[in-house]
């Protein structure tokens, strides 16, 4: 450096620091480092200052002119700012890059690793403030590779000090323990001195030895040597914070949530990840968690509780003179991450994509859904990272935890250069626009509270009709109405969440939302509705038209045969006077709004306690039918009209065979129909009864396809024709006298599907005597080896069928479900039926079990146990399908509805220990235990 003259190197440090908050000063430090430090080390760096101006105006100006507080390391260590000059500072490092380049630090250095932990931080610390602090490495547009990097950084560290900590109480491994970062840390975007927000998760609550390692680890993070610090740690988000445990287990923290945790909780658990530790673990604690706090409906009661959670943060803003708090202040960042996390709260249940961690990708997501405006997502996203960089700023200064921005005065100057700004008047005008574009969206989501999201849903759902000014003052006014319903419904997220898949099933269709204006009153009884039932409000959001009728009059009770009979005509004579459809697209459309409008006042009612279950049951067989005679005689018709009974004996007789439930009267809603087709043909010869059987297969097609052909209406039933002879390899239609001489040598499962069999339509000679053929089958004594047969079956089924496993309970098929009953009370009807005709008629399974009982052939403790077992499991799945809308007949411990499932069931939190979805789990162990006891005592074992 001989060659340079002191006044060319006087100028050179002018210009070099000519873009630091404060020129002088940072020229200054950097010439009392130069005085400080040897002089090889300080020639070297010369070179590289006049070797590459633009690399050490990068550098430099970062380290001795934005984060002053580094003169301290590099003075300890002046070899590591010649190191820093040799750095790639195009790119972001990831957490792994960062394991990479500490693993080998660790193989070539022997210090204690705490030391060397500090060292490795604060010097890549330095990188990325010198990538953070040039433009031209990473532009404001970019400020996510800064937040990112730091949170890399963060987890390198921890993972090494949670490693080293574990070792220290001699654990081999972190296996079952986990460190899960929330807040910033989870999110992704730390700043530049935050606290790292911690929670430890173990696998068991035994975590004696593990808690002791968690305390280790927590001293190496915060202990301040002369190296400094590595990270502050907050732990007061683990469940009951300062008062609970320090290690959590996985069951326990799913329980914390499930039974007493807050909204500001669960918003802060939405960032939760694994950041150290067993990941594994981590990422299975936060998979149960999630349907916890992302409902499966809209947060429509959490409204309330946001606008608590708002309030808080109101009152932890501090006031201060002259200052802007660009964390907790008014407008400021605390506020953009509300708007995000507030929204992700609400829609994230029905819109999984919108659950990110980071708040600058869910600003994002939400304008990409269209739950913010394209616009104020961008202005959100823009603020942020604005806040964000001037918060880095700030504590870059002193590696201090500030957020108070002086508003005047040097120190407001020295930050505004900091950020970029000539004057402080450019950034301070800066400042408040963004503010003030913040707490706009702020003001907007918190709006009218329950109206406010209601129209939000309406916008969504229909945008043309708040458009038009000729319909936004009506939607205005039905949003009121509704949200006002929704103040006195059973459960207001429900009702929310239906609403709109209403909504949208009715799209731009005006004359319903004018109906529910001139009608008022239908407004409540929809809310109710869709609070109460997720398989009746399915219904409605493909069939908007059944709400005028089947609101007309809420005390209608229960129609008869002759009224269900007379409301089918009603409904097949107002559509042929529309003019609209054919005479038999009439017929189709008839019998499927009757099917659906009778199904809905059968589910109403039972919702509504005025008819019980068993009632219900009764109904739907009834529509059920009423819906089977009308599609046999439309089905006949249609072959009468194209001629195809040409050749077919007049006294040809054809008859519907109704199976399982639909013939023990015990029909479910969703119910399939097991349906049989048999026909006779008297005296007829072979010739005769080959025309009849192709004349009657025709007419069985012809009669699925009325009851199964999809039609503007939707269809009336699936059906299900699997349990006529030789099941799907025989024939659709059987002869009577097949079916007779098929049932000389058929199977014990096949007489036991004839316990439930019953002619539901047709022809009324042919359907006696498929009775007296079925009483006569049934009276055969059981073969040798039956009871062995049976119980083989039950346990093919158990095994292919339920697949039960250690958190997965099948309730129908499954070990002591539905099904054990069953097979139980089959059992004794087949074995006791030839001496007791009371037991092979068709009748619902209780009335079965009060008869064996009655006659002595089942103990009454046993007949209590499979009473009670099988109402509890019949009132589970009655549930589970109109509550839930859920065909299937599983309960998956794990599965986030269980604790909702169980509420609605009526069971109650009581106690701290306690939640819904546990008792309900205890209640079915108990029951099932009983019921495959009992299964095992008449049956035999496995």
């Amino acid at each position: 450096m001989s060659s340079v003259s002191r006044k060319a190197q006087a100028a050179a440090l002018e210009e070099l620091f000519r873009d630091a908050p404060e020129p002088e000063a940072a020229r200054a430090r950097f010439e009392s480092w130069l005085g400080s430090t040897g002089s090889r080390i300080a020639g070297e760096l010369l070179e590289f200052v006049f070797g590459d101006r633009r690399r050490a105006a990068w550098v430099l100006t970062a380290v001795f002119g934005h984060a002053p507080f580094f003169s301290r390391f590099f003075s300890r260590h002046p070899e590591k700012l010649l190191a820093l000059f040799g750095e790639e500072l195009e790119s972001p490092r990831t957490a792994s890059d960062f394991r990479r380049r500490l693993d080998r630090e660790l193989e070539s250095d022997e210090e204690p690793l705490p030391t060397l932990l500090r060292r490795f931080k604060y010097f890549e610390l330095a990188r990325t403030t010198v990538r953070e602090c040039s433009p031209e490495l990473v532009p404001p547009e970019r400020e996510p590779e800064v937040l990112s990097e730091l949170t890399g950084l963060a987890e390198c560290v921890l993972g090494a000090a949670l490693e080293h900590a574990f070792r220290e109480q001699g654990l081999e491994s972190t296996e079952g323990f986990c460190v899960l970062g929330l807040g910033k840390l989870g999110g992704g975007e730390l700043n530049y001195s935050s606290d790292v927000d911690l929670v430890y998760v173990a696998e068991r609550s035994d975590t004696e030895l593990r808690t002791r390692a968690a305390q280790s680890f927590g001293r190496i993070l915060a202990q301040v040597t002369e190296e400094g610090f590595l990270y502050r740690v907050d732990l007061d988000l683990r469940p009951q914070g300062r008062r609970g445990p320090l290690v959590v287990s996985v069951d326990a923290l799913l329980e914390y949530f499930e039974s007493w945790a807050a909204t500001w909780e669960k918003a802060a658990y939405m960032k939760a990840r694994p950041v150290a530790g067993d990941e594994q673990l981590g990422w299975k604690a936060l998979r149960a968690l999630e349907p916890v706090l992302y409902r499966s409906s809209m947060d429509f009661g959490g409204v309330a509780a946001i606008r608590e959670w708002k309030e808080k943060i109101e009152k932890s803003r501090g006031a201060s003179e002259g200052r802007f708090d660009v964390k907790v202040g008014p407008g400021g960042i605390r506020d953009v991450e509300f708007v995000a996390q507030a929204l992700q709260l609400l829609y994230g249940g029905r819109i999984p994509e919108l659950r990110s961690r980071s708040t600058f990708e869910a600003l994002g997501l939400l304008g990409q859904t269209g739950i913010l405006p394209r616009e104020r997502s961008e202005e959100l996203r823009e603020a942020y990272l604005f806040f964000r960089r001037v918060e880095n700023r700030l504590q870059m200064e002193g590696e201090r935890q500030v957020h108070a921005l002086p508003l005047a005065g040097p120190a407001c100057e020295r930050l505004a250069r900091s950020c970029g700004y000539d004057r402080a008047a450019g950034f301070l005008g800066e400042i408040e626009e963004r503010r003030r574009r913040v707490r706009e969206a702020v003001e907007e989501l918190l709006g009218d509270g329950r109206a406010d999201l209601v129209a939000r849903i309406l916008v969504r759902a229909v945008p043309d009709l708040f458009a038009a000014p000729s319909s936004r003052s009506m939607m205005e006014e039905l949003a009121r109405q509704f949200a006002h319903a929704m103040e006195s419904c059973p459960d207001p997220d429900r009702a929310l969440d239906n609403l709109e898949r209403f909504v949208r099933g009715v799209g731009r269709r005006r004359f319903y939302f004018e109906l529910l204006l001139d009608r008022p009153e239908l407004v409540p009884r929809l809310v109710w509705l869709f609070a109460s039932s997720e398989y009746l409000s399915a219904y409605f959001a493909t069939h908007p038209q059944l709400v005028e009728p089947i609101f007309d009059d809420p005390n209608v009770l229960l129609l008869d045969r002759v009224q269900l009979e007379e409301s089918l005509a009603s409904i097949r004579a107002e559509l042929a006077s529309e003019g609209d459809r054919g005479p038999t697209e009439v017929e189709l459309d008839a019998l499927r709004q009757f099917c659906h409008r009778e199904l809905i006042n059968v589910g109403l009612l039972h919702l509504s306690g005025k008819v019980s279950s068993r009632e219900a049951e009764r109904a739907l067989t009834e529509i059920a039918e009423v819906c089977v005679e009308n599609a046999l005689a439309l089905a006949e018709r249609e072959l009468r009209r194209r001629s195809e009974r040409s050749g077919l004996p007049e006294r040809g007789a054809f008859v519907v065979v109704g199976m399982g439930k639909l013939a023990s009267r015990e029909m479910t809603y969703g119910s399939d129909l097991d349906l049989v087709f048999l026909y006779d043909v008297p005296g007829a010869g072979e010739a005769e009864l080959a025309v009849a059987q192709e004349h009657y297969v025709r007419l069985a097609q012809k009669l699925l396809w009325v009851l199964q052909t999809r039609t503007r209406e939707g269809r009336c039933y699936e059906i299900d024709a699997r349990l006529r002879p030789s099941g799907n390899q025989g024939t659709l239609v059987t002869s009577i006298g097949a079916f007779e001489r098929y049932h000389k040598t058929s199977q014990v499962w096949e007489r036991q599907a004839l316990l439930r069999a019953r002619p539901i339509a047709g022809h009324r000679e042919l359907a006696h005597r498929f009775e007296r053929a079925r009483a006569e089958i049934l009276r055969r004594p059981l073969p040798p080896g039956a009871r062995e047969e049976i119980r083989r079956i039950r346990a093919r089924m158990e095994t292919e069928l339920a697949r039960e496993h250690a958190t997965r309970r099948d309730f129908k098929t499954g070990r002591g479900g539905m099904q054990d009953v069953e097979t139980v009370v089959q059992f004794l009807q087949l074995a006791h039926g030839p001496r007791h005709e009371e037991l092979l008629r068709v009748a619902p399974l209780p009335v079965h079990l009060d008869t064996l009982e009655r006659l002595g052939l089942l103990e009454p403790e046993d007949a209590a146990v499979l009473r009670e077992g099988w109402r509890f499991l019949a009132e589970l799945s009655h549930h589970l399908r109109i509550v839930e809308n859920r065909s299937i007949s599983d309960l998956e411990e794990e599965r986030g509805d269980l604790d909702r499932v169980a509420r609605s069931l009526g069971y109650r939190v009581r106690g701290r220990e306690a939640s819904a979805r546990r008792a309900l789990l205890e209640d079915y162990r108990r029951h099932t235990e009983a019921i495959r006891s009992v299964y095992e005592k008449i049956l035999g074992g496995a």
